[in-house]
């Protein structure tokens, strides 16, 4: 009868234990797919081709459906880190910074139109 006992007892943990682990996959699942929306978009706003990104989110999710250990214990302690290893592996990267070339020291302003007026002293530039 104690045989009997526990196998119900434990049978009915792992019943009630499953969908919970479902419902953990799940969303963890859809934090990554969040995530995952907000590289996309960040990448169109920038104009910049997606066809890459959207492959590695896909290797991502296919990735994230396989438990990372067999016990599900650590499993459940290692989904932080997987989902942090994923937005690793999209690198963000900025365009180069604009260079531009700094005036020329000595360069004057181009005169007026039809020559200087006479009786009008020019105002010259600060700092000359």
């Amino acid at each position: 009868m104690k045989i009997f006992l526990k196998t119900v007892v434990t049978a009915t943990v792992c019943l009630l234990a499953f969908p919970a682990m479902a419902q953990e996959q799940e969303i963890q699942r859809a934090l990554i797919q969040r995530d995952q929306q907000s590289a996309e978009f960040a990448a169109r706003v920038r104009g910049q081709d997606t066809t890459a990104l959207e492959q590695l989110h896909a290797r991502q999710l296919r990735d994230a459906t396989l438990p990372s250990n067999p016990d599900p214990a650590i499993a459940r302690q290692l989904e932080g880190y997987q989902r942090q290893k994923a937005a690793d592996e999209r690198v963000l990267a900025f365009p180069p910074p604009v260079v531009r070339s700094p005036e020329a020291p000595g360069s004057k302003p181009l005169p007026f139109p039809g020559g200087e007026r006479k009786g009008i002293d020019p105002v010259p530039p600060q700092g000359s």
